[in-house]
């Protein structure tokens, strides 16, 4: 560490401390947004500049996310947080109705309740000697918000969804171990393992249509939702390669496996006034299950000139894991048996592209852009309100500002485009004629770093 410091990075030390408090702090209560399907990839402000086009070459502790086996690369002990915010802007078209009461003969547009998303992550890196490194990194890697209005009325598909979030927090402890360096035909070459422990909480909220169920005489109303609620712990593993050929080549490979999250928690079912002004509420235990997906990540990084680095990145997501959730309730009476709930998914496996670039314009300040083609894994034939999404472009832009040798604080915008989809009505599970119209969304993003 240095012994004497400009007055500015002391400044932002103290902010670095403030920004861990505050990531801790949010992993326990983030709310979430999706990406295609449900990922996350908002995981450091200067890989999201770059589109996490940096799989081949990271040389800052994010590289627990973007590539582990980058970290034998770093030395000394480094450490970097920050928190991206994310505000989507959807709207659903719908056509029919479920239940008769209010039919939709022409397209009614809903929008989605607006919020921001706040995504926190946090990396710490320690380079035990020349060829051994490890780390432990903690960010969001899925995450789904839908939020319509609660009744029909406004929303005339709350019968099959109003309300859900899936959140996620993954914590990776990371060994790297560089198998050669300075060859002819290296420069290096490093491997990393790491362990992913995921923790998953869902909440599904949806009305039950009680004029299919003929409980509407008996209570006076439509409505009645039904929430489950839970959470789970599950552990994975993650492995990486990165090979540098020299200064000005280097490729990467990232596999993450897939976790079978099995949620287990409570569900209720609030039941409407009936003619005697009651109110009531049932509701027992609870499970769910849901597959979430394995991936592997292949990039490349070249430097054509000094300052400038280019790099491509190739995902691959297994979406076709998720092919159902099944939820099961069990009521409060004792011996009753619960009924389970199959939704139907059938996803799909996909690709996502990235191509970004950073110059260093001067030993203070680069400059970073990047696009990315991000494909949806929904099957339209079974779509619903959990994620009303489509393919999406993202355009992003940001700068790196190195305070010191020691301090850096990384800066990024992004812009998400996402394509008009449609897919036909399923009244038995509570699905209308739909089109997800043309949607977008906002992301800024700010990290920064500390060597030592």
């Amino acid at each position: 560490m240095e012994t004497s410091m400009h007055p500015n990075a002391k400044a932002a030390k103290r902010s670095l401390l403030s920004t861990l408090a505050l990531s801790l702090a949010l992993v326990a209560t983030i709310g979430t947004a999706h990406g295609a399907g449900f990922a996350i990839y908002e995981t450091d402000a200067r890989g999201f500049a770059m589109a996490n086009a940096n799989v081949g070459r990271n040389d800052d502790a994010s590289a627990l996310y973007s590539n582990p086996a980058a970290i034998t690369q770093l030395p000394g002990f480094q450490i970097k947080a920050g928190l991206s915010f994310i505000m989507p802007d959807i709207d659903v078209s719908t056509k029919g109705s479920i239940d008769g009461t209010y039919l939709n003969t022409e397209w009614r547009k809903t929008p989605m309740n607006s919020y921001t998303a706040v995504i926190p992550n946090l990396y710490g890196t320690y380079r035990i000697n020349d060829n051994m490194a490890v780390g432990m990194g903690i960010f969001v890697p899925y995450g789904l918000k839908s939020d319509f209005p609660e009744f029909a009325n406004a929303w005339p598909g709350a019968y099959n969804n109003y309300y859900t979030e899936i959140e996620t927090v993954e914590m990776a402890p990371t060994f790297a171990y560089r198998l050669v360096h300075d060859q002819p035909w290296a420069k290096s070459l490093s491997v990393a393992v790491g362990l992913a422990i995921l923790r998953t909480d869902i909440t599904i909220k949806r009305q039950v249509n009680l004029a299919l169920m003929e409980e509407d005489t008996a209570y006076g109303s439509h409505y009645s939702p039904l929430i489950l609620e839970g959470d789970d712990w599950e552990f994975g593993y993650n492995f990486a390669i990165q090979y540098e050929v020299n200064d000005n080549l280097a490729f990467g490979i990232v596999y993450r496996s897939g976790f079978d999250t099995k949620i287990t928690g409570a569900s209720a079912r609030i039941l409407p006034n009936n003619q005697a002004g009651y109110a009531g509420r049932s509701g027992g235990k609870a499970w769910g299950k849901i597959d979430l997906p394995d991936s592997w990540s292949f990039g490349v990084n070249y430097s054509p000139v000094a300052p400038l680095n280019i790099g491509f990145q190739a995902l691959r997501t297994n979406w076709g894991s998720y092919d159902e959730l099944k939820i099961q309730a069990f009521p409060g009476e004792p011996g009753k048996v619960g009924e389970v709930t199959t939704s139907e998914k059938h996803w799909k496996d996909v690709w996502r592209y990235s191509l970004g670039a950073e110059y260093q314009l001067n030993n203070a300040l680069a400059l970073r852009a990047g696009f990315v083609i991000d494909k949806d894994p929904v099957n339209t034939k079974y779509a619903d309100y959990m994620v009303p999404s489509n393919d999406r472009q993202i355009f992003s832009t940001g700068l790196g500002w190195r305070i010191s040798k020691a301090v850096t604080l990384d800066f990024a915008y992004g812009y998400i485009k996402i394509k008009e989809s449609t897919f036909n009505a399923r009244p038995r599970e509570g699905v209308l004629e739909t089109k997800v119209h043309t949607g977008h969304a906002h992301i800024f993003s700010a990290s920064i770093a500390c060597r030592f």
